[in-house]
């Protein structure tokens, strides 16, 4: 098989959200943050933007050399039996439903993912989680990253993917007021906030899986570690399908 000439082809999950001013006011535009483009971009990749649509097959996802699940709005607790709370924000249960199964189908698929904010918890409910509804309220001791980007420090487990990436100790900037409660299915928690709260997962088996409750695409040069870390897991799954058996 011929080395790879082109960039990494990485799906960007994206929402929509009503334009609110000019010739097409009050109709849907498909919105991503521009700060995850330029990221992946400057790690080397050519992001591709996915808005929810007709769910694709294992032969499309397979095209693609990793994805990201980005932030956004609250995930609808009614995917896992919950009721919603008056400090839920608005869901688009046609998003969750989507994304879910472009995760799937990732995984099953061997196409690396990372997910950022709303994207680790797609992750966390899919491989059958939990998470907290309203921080702080669910746990005091975590600061109230809710209203706005807060800088907080992640402790890593040194011997975890994402550490090699940024260390045992990393200062990042979170934006979120729903977190992990409970990890399951094929998932590790890899980092912690002091108060307790998970804030990063990786895959313990199978494909590449990387999920973070913070905003890298926003950290500048200190986020680039993270994105890198996708591309890094996409070299490594395609050097291990190129080297030949030995038996």
């Amino acid at each position: 098989m011929a080395q790879r000439t082109r960039r990494p082809l990485i799906g960007v999950t994206a929402g929509t959200r009503t334009m609110m001013s000019g010739a097409w006011a009050g109709h849907d535009a498909v919105a991503v943050n521009e700060q995850y483009v330029r990221a992946l971009r400057e790690a080397g990749a050519r992001p591709v933007i996915i808005a929810p649509q007709d769910e694709w097959s294992d032969e499309e996802i397979a095209e693609l050399d990793g994805l990201v699940l980005t932030g956004g709005t609250d995930l609808d607790p009614a995917a896992w039996g919950e009721d919603a709370l008056a400090t839920d924000m608005t869901p688009d249960p046609e998003r969750d439903a989507f994304e879910t199964a472009l995760y799937r189908a990732a995984r099953r698929n061997d196409v690396p993912v990372l997910g950022i904010c709303r994207g680790l918890q797609i992750i966390v409910i899919a491989e059958g989680g939990e998470l907290h509804r309203h921080l702080p309220a669910d746990l005091p001791a975590h600061p109230a990253t809710g209203q706005q980007p807060t800088r907080v420090e992640a402790q890593l487990d040194a011997a975890s993917d994402l550490a090699l990436a940024l260390g045992t100790r990393a200062e990042v900037t979170a934006f979120h007021h729903q977190g992990i409660r409970a990890v399951r299915g094929d998932l590790r928690v890899v980092a912690r906030h002091q108060s307790g709260l998970a804030l990063a997962v990786e895959a313990e088996s199978g494909s590449s899986v990387l999920g973070v409750q913070w905003h890298p695409e926003i950290d500048g040069d200190a986020g680039s570690a993270v994105f890198e870390s996708l591309l890094t897991a996409i070299h490594h799954r395609d050097t291990v399908t190129l080297t030949p058996s030995l038996v």
